[in-house]
């Protein structure tokens, strides 16, 4: 197998919910066997909704503070700062500032990412 090389231009938008988009820039449909990633962009004073993993979940605070808030804590990310969540965790992150943040985040195993490539695409 060759190396997979995914264009900025080339990633679609994807309506994760009010206030949130995400782009999915590696999973199984494009070669990737044991990790999907991806970014999401969370718009300010927003949040994603509560859910929780079968897999670990790796965010990455690219762009901005972001908060990810379990049911026992919240922790703060600044830009650079990296959380792992556990499978099995409820969680949900947040945007608490007046601009845009954006995150990037890892699956490991593959699974998680597969509802994203049903939600609307954004034109």
């Amino acid at each position: 197998m060759k190396p997979v090389v995914v264009k900025k231009n080339e990633v679609e938008l994807r309506k994760l919910g009010e206030g949130s988009i995400c782009k999915i820039l590696f999973d199984s449909i494009n070669g990737a066997k044991n990790f999907s990633i991806g970014t999401v962009i969370i718009e300010p004073m927003q949040k994603t909704g509560i859910h929780t993993r079968d897999v670990e979940e790796l965010i990455f605070a690219l762009k901005g503070e972001t908060y990810v808030v379990t049911e026992d804590e919240e922790y703060k990310l600044e830009e650079g700062d990296c959380i792992l969540i556990p499978e099995g965790i409820k969680h949900y992150h947040a945007n608490k500032s007046d601009e845009a943040i954006e995150q990037i985040y890892l699956f490991a195993p593959l699974g998680p990412e597969k509802p994203l490539r049903d939600l609307e695409i954004i034109k």
